[in-house]
């Protein structure tokens, strides 16, 4: 293990010119960000004007002119929680708009990831003149072509990695739009055509503020905004639909998360299947009746019940497969479903820390899903084979893979001989802020809030407590988990640890980790939630 501990040079400059606790200047200091920055994170959520995005002029004038000839128009989204809540923000802000669309999400099992030609074929066919994307597109070059031979225009609004020039009528994305909308997922660029089109739209705003925190965006410049925004609105009980998840059934973000991202993809036989399915599910977003959103969150729950019970079955069946002699492992079973592989390669990637790809058997061949931990970068790994493989894209630490049954042992020499000189760091490195018990207080704590969200790009701080006397160490939930008592008023909580086993109360011991208040029956107490014990 090893720990550095950050050094804050300008503690009490920062606390005095923005009127911050000394643990709020503390952490800002050691993150070592200017003071433009630190006004901006401190300052009211407030988002860009949409027009200030590169090429957002000409789009916009497309969709006056479509409105005004009245042609048909289809939003082609996707079937991840970015998709899903892009489509909806989209599907709405027309027809609020005053263009009557329609969309379509392709079927993950039958059609893959994103527009394709059968899709600009249907869509010729039913007489819509213009295609709208939303999180996919920059990869369609087949589709692209085709539509432009049939003389339909194609504008694209994704944020995926691109490797080429797109060929479409217009092009919307984070990397060309400007600096301040360079963290935008998918539906974050959804929601600035939805406020160019119509203004503001609180609902919007919280689906956006889904997407970008499934798809791990950093929560920097107007994805921050975003985040702040929809949580203030959620808790102000706007956007029923997510209301619906967000209560007993599903207290945490990724439940919410899993909902839409996970559930929609299962193939479960019954009624359930009818009504939760990925294009259902954004009708779900759009309902306003209290009663059918009830009806179909139930359904939701459900079905994501069965998805737990399938994700356990399918982790302990992946485990079994993996060789410790490998440092990137590819897992291979026909009992794996297509719609869990990513989940269970991120929790896997997550405990062995090394780069996990977990596929299954369609009906032309192998589908998996891959997570790096960040260990290696995903969007150029395979650059030397991607003629060999039939579908593949995603993000640096995620990405999507499908290549023929005969391909299964190329891919696997070339996984095997592309890591042959790959060593991965394995000593846990931790950058902490030192504090004393001096330090800590209620208020001090509570005042990190402001600084909130952390996630991506904006980490929440990691605190290193050393050299501490522990009055009692308790087990709780049957063991699972572990309860040091320091003094009166702090605890340090560790999660999934049998640590309690080997405690010795002659020892002193330092924690690492992050500073909670735990408020139970009325009385608050200072917390740290441990990542790491000596």
């Amino acid at each position: 293990m090893e720990i550095h501990k950050l050094k804050g040079n300008r503690i009490e400059d920062i606390r005095k010119k923005f009127h911050l606790s000394a643990l709020c200047a503390k952490v800002l200091a050691c993150k070592d960000i200017d003071d433009d920055e630190i006004a901006g994170l401190l300052k009211e959520p407030e988002l860009m004007n949409p027009f200030d995005a590169n090429g957002m002029d000409v789009l916009i004038q497309r969709l006056y002119d479509a409105k005004l000839n009245k042609e048909k128009v289809l939003v082609c989204g996707d079937y991840d929680a970015d998709g899903i809540c892009s489509t909806a923000i989209l599907v709405d802000a027309l027809k609020i708009f005053g263009i009557p669309c329609g969309f379509y999400i392709p079927n993950r099992f039958k059609e893959g990831y994103g527009l394709n030609v059968s899709t600009v074929q249907s869509a010729k066919e039913k007489g819509y003149t213009l295609l709208i994307t939303v999180d996919n597109g920059v990869k369609a070059f087949d589709a692209l072509e085709y539509a432009k031979k049939l003389k339909i225009d194609v504008i694209v609004t994704d944020h995926h990695t691109m490797d080429e020039e797109v060929d479409c009528y217009c092009l919307l994305h984070p990397q060309f739009m400007g600096e301040e909308f360079s963290t935008l997922s998918g539906a974050g660029v959804a929601l600035e055509i939805s406020r160019a089109l119509i203004g503001e739209k609180k609902e919007h705003v919280v689906l956006a503020c889904v997407a970008i925190i499934a798809d791990v965006m950093p929560l920097r410049k107007e994805a921050r905004a975003i985040v702040r925004l929809g949580i203030q609105y959620l808790k102000q009980g706007y956007c029923v639909p997510i209301q619906m998840l967000a209560n007993d059934r599903y207290p945490k973000w990724d439940e919410i998360l899993i909902a839409f991202q996970i559930v929609p993809k299962l193939n479960v036989t019954g009624r359930l299947a009818d009504m939760v399915n990925v294009n259902n599910t954004v009708r779900y977003l759009l309902l306003t009746s209290a009663e059918q959103i009830q009806f179909v969150a139930m359904q939701i729950t459900k079905l994501n019940e069965k998805r737990k019970q399938m994700s356990n079955e399918m982790l302990e069946k992946a485990r079994s497969l993996i060789h410790n002699e490998y440092n990137f492992q590819l897992l291979f079973d026909d009992s794996f479903h297509e719609g869990i592989v990513g989940l269970v390669a991120g929790k896997l990637a997550e405990e062995y820390h090394m780069p996990i790809m977990v596929a299954t058997k369609s009906k032309d061949g192998f589908k998996g899903s891959i997570r790096s931990q960040g260990l290696l970068d995903l969007t150029t790994f395979f650059d030397e084979c991607k003629n060999e493989l039939d579908s593949y894209g995603g993000h640096k630490a995620a990405a999507g893979i499908g290549f023929c049954f005969d391909k299964k042992q190329f891919i696997q020499d070339y996984v095997n001989n592309k890591m042959e000189n790959v060593v991965f760091e394995t000593n846990e490195k931790y950058d902490v802020i030192d504090v004393t018990l001096e330090d800590l207080n209620i208020s001090e704590i509570e005042s990190l809030s402001l600084l909130a969200p952390f996630g991506e790009g904006f980490q929440e701080p990691l605190f290193i407590i050393e050299n501490q006397k522990v009055q009692a160490c308790k087990a709780l939930s049957n063991g699972a988990h572990t309860k040091w008592i320091i003094n009166d008023e702090l605890e340090a909580m560790q999660f999934n640890s049998t640590a309690f086993k080997s405690f010795d109360e002659n020892k002193k011991y330092s924690f690492i980790g992050n500073l909670r208040i735990n408020n139970f029956k009325g009385r608050k107490k200072m917390n740290i939630f441990v990542t790491e014990i000596f």
